[in-house]
């Protein structure tokens, strides 16, 4: 079956397939590789950072994210996050009380909807690190957010000025992290 991944994945992209040991982690990237091929028709076209981010060669920037053998790519001119998390049955409050602030553990604890507002904050926090360009070099505890309301309010001693926007689509949650001055209109392409 290499063949067939050599032709499609960037060697970068190759190279981590290849470190992959689950089945479906492995479908995840080669997924990656082809959004990344089809779309943008071009290999090796961003490398990663000393934080492991990946950056558009030339400038720019793109996030990448993959859950449940769906793959998401954003490419801007400005900073920019994105994170996709396939709901499933996990045991939320373990893995929240490792990356999630205090009142975000509060918030959940008394949530109508735990399942769905852990999946928020998690792509929420995971896309805040992305665009800030420090991945999970940036501890996940030293910010939180607020979705109590309306509006999505992130609580951080950052001072760059951020949005953001939350989308349910089918079994997966889906978080953008943007600049406030950055016009976002997203596309959806999706391949068979």
């Amino acid at each position: 079956m290499l063949g067939s991944e050599r032709d499609i994945l960037s060697d970068e992209r190759l190279n981590q397939f290849m470190r992959l040991k689950q089945e479906r982690d492995r479908l995840d990237c080669l997924a990656v590789g082809i959004l990344l091929d089809r779309t943008l028709n071009v290999k090796n076209i961003f490398y990663k950072d000393e934080n492991g981010c990946p950056r558009l060669r030339g400038g720019g920037y793109i996030s990448i994210s993959h859950s449940g053998g769906t793959a998401a790519v954003i490419v801007s001119d400005k900073p920019i996050g994105l994170d996709i998390q396939c709901r499933g049955e996990r045991e939320h409050m373990n893995i929240a009380r490792l990356v999630f602030a205090e009142p975000e553990i509060s918030y959940l604890k008394c949530s109508q909807n735990a399942d769905g507002d852990f999946y928020r904050l998690w792509c929420l926090k995971e896309s805040y690190m992305k665009a800030r360009g420090l991945g999970f070099s940036l501890a996940p505890k030293s910010f939180q957010f607020d979705i109590s309301g309306e509006k999505i309010i992130l609580n951080s001693d950052d001072s760059a000025r951020w949005s953001f926007r939350l989308f349910n689509i089918e079994s997966l949650c889906a978080a953008v992290c943007f600049q406030e001055d950055c016009a976002f209109e997203p596309e959806k392409i999706s391949l068979t």
